[in-house]
């Protein structure tokens, strides 16, 4: 390995180097299309937060216009560190429409991250590397599959906010660079907090080795980061008062059989052999250039990565109410690793066949994410159609019923019900109340525990192990005469016992459905 953390030591341009036609920015702008082709393929993304999201957006946008929904939810715009998409879709709905505009928002999300991936590559490299171009699918990962838009947004402005801020601060413009990142990073703050976490965490990987490469005292050293990285505390104070007004929100729950987990799950999308497979060849290919001569580790976004590997097994897993706050890191970890890596023998036959490795992941793992995303959401669409026979501002109970161990594939249905809240203007018990995480609230004392996210997941009636209710205990304890309709999907064995006063409602999925007869 060469470690480097300049840009100088490879050339840009000649007809030397190897894979120079990536640099090219109609090469590039194709990247960026191929890397969002898997969310062209489908109705709507089929991830597994989106539609409880779509039905929060529904109240952000529209409250005013849909009564039914006005005696259960409301909504308070407030400052808070997780707004990038609602702001967008709150722009976007009224040209779009609100589905399109989620839509439409989830794409520019994976083109933000894959123009950030490759701009990083750009940047301290000289050119685009076909490692960056294999970082790609990593946005595609666990964390984005579930849905966690806001996050995902924050991530790839981060990335993009880096490069701008690199490029100043070498270019010795301080003040600019400066401002830049106090202007940024309240930005990115807003879209989501780990955004901006992550961009004070590679500029400050930054720093530390710039520092580390001159020698520089200690204290000097200290002096001269946080010189550098100080506008990046501006939201410091709107996050206090943030978080000073949702007090019981959790922190805690480290666990390292979790922590291993998911560590090989970055790319958890569908099929096992073919999402761990892949990491094992990104891993393959982060080893090869620790030790080779013919690849370097830029020393910024190495340690950048290092960082992010170390922030993982440390941190919990609920962060100031929100879960999988470390598994959020896994994806991105090994993505800046990737793009770490850049070329210094150009015409090594070795790194022609690095690269095209690189390049064939790139190409497999679109192809593989494509044809999953088309089945689930062929799956999603086919269950959604359980609402069409529901009247407007129905009330519906919903459950997804999970297996005793939980596959490998995401479980994509399990916030299915919230597009309910888009499309019928109905009740449902789906939505999230941590607090501070949103500024959505939900109220509806008749429905008693079954007003909120999880009321919703139950598990089968022959697990051994109790992790959620069963589907039996949580149907006798429904208060029926708080809701018109009963959802049922998921791992479910027939016949299902229902309680009196439930009436079959046949529709085209897989699941079950029932409209609960009036009590006199």
């Amino acid at each position: 390995m060469t470690p480097s953390n300049t840009i100088e030591s490879v050339p840009r341009g000649g007809t030397a180097q190897a894979f120079g036609w990536l640099d090219r920015w109609p090469v590039i702008l194709l990247v960026c299309l191929a890397a969002i082709t898997p969310l062209l393929l489908v109705d709507f993304p089929p991830l597994v937060d989106l539609y409880g999201h779509l039905g929060r957006y529904a109240v952000q946008t529209d409250l005013a216009n849909r009564p039914e929904l006005q005696a259960f939810y409301t909504y308070e715009w407030k400052l808070i560190g997780n707004l990038g998409a609602d702001i967008l879709v709150q722009v976007l709905h009224g040209v779009l429409g609100l589905e399109a505009s989620v839509h439409f928002v989830v794409i520019l999300t994976q083109l933000l991250g894959a123009l950030g991936l490759l701009l990083i590559a750009r940047e301290v490299h000289g050119r685009v590397t076909p490692f960056a171009v294999a970082a790609i699918p990593l946005l595609y990962g666990y964390p984005f599959n579930y849905g966690f838009i806001n996050y995902a947004l924050s991530m790839a402005l981060a990335m993009l906010a880096f490069v701008l801020w690199l490029r100043w601060h070498r270019g010795q413009r301080e003040v600019a660079a400066r401002l830049w990142l106090g202007v940024a990073g309240a930005m990115i703050w807003v879209c989501h907090t780990y955004g901006w976490a992550f961009l004070g965490l590679m500029a400050g990987s930054a720093m530390l080795c710039e520092v580390f490469a001159g020698r520089t005292r200690p204290v000097a050293a200290v002096l001269r980061i946080l010189g550098a990285c100080w506008p990046l505390l501006l939201p410091i104070i709107p996050m206090v008062i943030w978080r000073a007004e949702s007090t019981g929100a959790a922190m805690g729950d480290w666990s390292l059989d979790f922590k291993l987990f998911w560590l090989i799950s970055p790319l958890r999308t569908q099929w096992y052999n073919l999402d761990v497979g892949a990491l094992a060849v990104i891993g393959a290919l982060m080893g090869w250039a620790l030790f080779s001569k013919t690849v370097r580790y830029d020393r910024s976004v190495g340690v950048a990565a290092l960082l992010c590997f170390i922030c993982y097994a440390i941190m919990p897993s609920r962060v100031f109410g929100s879960a999988f706050a470390d598994m959020r890191l896994v994806p991105y970890a090994f993505a800046l690793a990737l793009v770490a890596i850049g070329p210094v023998r150009l015409g090594s036959k070795v790194l022609q066949a690095a690269g095209a490795i690189a390049l064939a992941l790139f190409a497999g793992r679109m192809a593989v994410t494509s044809v999953a995303y088309i089945q689930q959401d062929r799956r999603a669409q086919a269950e959604l159609t359980a609402l069409e026979p529901m009247p407007m501002g129905a009330r519906i109970a919903f459950f997804v019923v999970k297996p005793c161990w939980n596959p490998w594939a995401m479980p994509v249905l399990d916030h299915a019900v919230g597009a309910g809240i888009a499309r019928r203007n109905a009740f449902v018990n789906d939505q999230w109340q941590q607090p501070g995480v949103n500024p959505m609230r939900v109220h509806y004392p008749a429905a008693g525990p079954f007003y909120r996210d999880p009321s919703h997941l139950v598990q089968r009636e022959d697990c051994s192990h109790r992790i959620r209710p069963k589907l039996s205990q949580s149907l006798a304890k429904l208060p029926l005469g708080a809701f018109t309709h009963v959802w049922i999907i998921g791992d479910f064995a027939q016949p299902v016992a229902v309680p009196d006063g439930l009436v079959p409602v046949p529709y085209g999925g897989a699941g079950l459905v029932y409209a609960i007869e009036p009590r006199d």
